[in-house]
């Protein structure tokens, strides 16, 4: 016990601990609770440059100073080796959304395992179960799979949905959903054989309403059809060598984004269209010195590629559709530590579509360029022996359409108590699909107590 207390005989003799009044009750909370961690934060974003954008064929929008994220969570995480080669690990977070939050007052849909009431959300974000032994390892429940090695910008991280429903979370580490999986590690020498299996796909939720990325005016999108049983597996291989390791890997996968197209039978309703497809994959890094290079390949055999009908006179009516292509994929770059406290990384992941023209109809036309992809910056410099940690992101796509620079430094004030300010612009041209956060500035605050 944490506070023994005795009371003996002056020969040393009699009792020699004496339990006090509650300690009982004392005890069996620090036992229920010893595994749990808690983390209470609050949250508050606005959009403080009062400005008016100009997106491509629609009317413009006018962009107030406003209040987007005013919001209360509690973070519960969990953790039990309860016996020899078990473990269990889960976190769930409850949100209360107060007056300027622009989930404040709405009704909008849930995410899978999230649960809403009035202005308060519960989610379970993890929830799994470990089995190791021997040269084995699995794991059962909610879960991420991550394949690629250029974090951040994998061309190969695409197992996992993501959730970028809020303009807070501008990175694909805070973004990732958990889905329901069953994994398995083989280890022998310096070579681990990882397979996992998806029961259930899930595909990236949609903007809501009210949100910064929800464009106004456009019509409550369905979930897909689920007409039959859906799944998801792949294996992965992944070897050491001295200085380096590489990977490769193999998955039957469904695209984590979904086709929204108008029915063609149905007059103005709008379909959910979901597809799967092969992916082959391969991965490396090499490390010299500070300096770890990374790369990642891949091939994906039946992806979707988004169409256009081109104008044509003297009517026209943009119809985009999506028609079924193999695509190659990279992502590479670095990562140097410039010394013990500061960190840079960049990156990029470009893709191209193999036989671009076939199977377009007269007129029609893909949605994107040649190539196309992302690019992406990042920053850490760790002060005051950690206490304070400055970090910045940057990224944007490679036809320069769409950019984001972001600043932010964390302090931890103690063992419990930490503070987060954050500025983020975003720029996107007429036509991209982000113009509505064309000159947007943000500013952003979280406090959070830890226990």
């Amino acid at each position: 016990m944490d506070d023994p207390q005795s009371a003996g005989a002056e020969d040393g003799g009699g009792i020699d601990e004496v339990q006090l009044p509650g300690s009982f009750a004392a005890e069996s909370a620090r036992g229920l609770f010893r595994d749990f961690t808690f983390k209470l934060s609050h949250q508050f974003y606005a959009q403080v440059n009062p400005h008016t954008v100009f997106p491509n064929n629609a009317q413009p929008v006018r962009k107030p100073e406003d209040i987007e994220n005013n919001r209360f969570s509690l973070l519960i995480r969990y953790q039990n080796p309860f016996a020899r080669g078990w473990v269990i690990q889960g976190n769930a977070q409850a949100k209360a959304y107060l007056p300027g939050d622009y989930e404040h007052g709405t009704r909008n849909k849930t995410l899978h395992m999230e649960y809403r009431l009035g202005d308060t959300e519960y989610r379970i974000n993890e929830l799994f179960v470990q089995r190791s032994f021997a040269s084995h390892s699995f794991k059962l429940g909610r879960q991420t799979v991550v394949w690629g090695e250029t974090l951040g910008n994998s061309v190969l991280d695409i197992i996992n949905t993501s959730d970028f429903r809020d303009s807070s979370i501008i990175e694909i580490e805070d973004a990732r959903l958990n889905q329901w999986m069953l994994s398995w590690d083989y280890y022998w020498n310096d070579k681990r054989l990882s397979t996992f299996f998806n029961f259930y796909p899930e595909f990236n939720p949609p903007a809501r309403r009210g949100s910064p990325f929800h464009v106004p005016g456009t019509p409550a999108l369905p979930d897909p059809e689920r007409d039959e049983p859906l799944f998801e597996v792949g294996s992965q291989l992944q070897w050491t060598v001295e200085g380096s390791d590489f990977a490769l890997m193999a998955a039957y996968l469904y695209e984590n984004q979904l086709r929204y197209e108008l029915s063609r039978t149905s007059p103005g309703k709008i379909l959910a269209k979901k597809n799967d497809y092969w992916l082959l994959g391969a991965s490396a890094n090499r490390a010299f010195g500070r300096l770890m290079l990374r790369l990642d390949l891949a091939y994906s055999h039946g992806v979707l590629a988004d169409t256009l009908l081109a104008p044509q006179a003297p009517f026209f009516v943009s119809l985009p559709s999506s028609l079924p292509k193999n695509q190659l994929g990279t992502s590479f770059g670095f990562e140097y530590a410039i010394d013990n406290d500061q960190r840079i990384s960049v990156s990029i992941l470009a893709r191209y579509f193999l036989n671009k023209q076939s199977g377009l109809s007269p007129g029609e036309r893909l949605a994107t360029d040649d190539i196309f992809g992302t690019w992406l910056i990042r920053y850490s410099y760790s002060l005051m022996n950690g206490d304070l940690l400055l970090w910045s992101t940057m990224n944007g796509t490679l036809n320069g359409d769409r950019a984001l620079i972001s600043g932010a430094a964390t302090y931890t004030l103690d063992d419990h108590w930490s503070v987060m300010a954050q500025a983020i612009g975003t720029w996107s041209s007429p036509s991209s699909a982000t113009a509505l956060l064309d000159r947007d500035i943000r500013l952003g605050f979280n406090v959070s107590y830890s226990f």
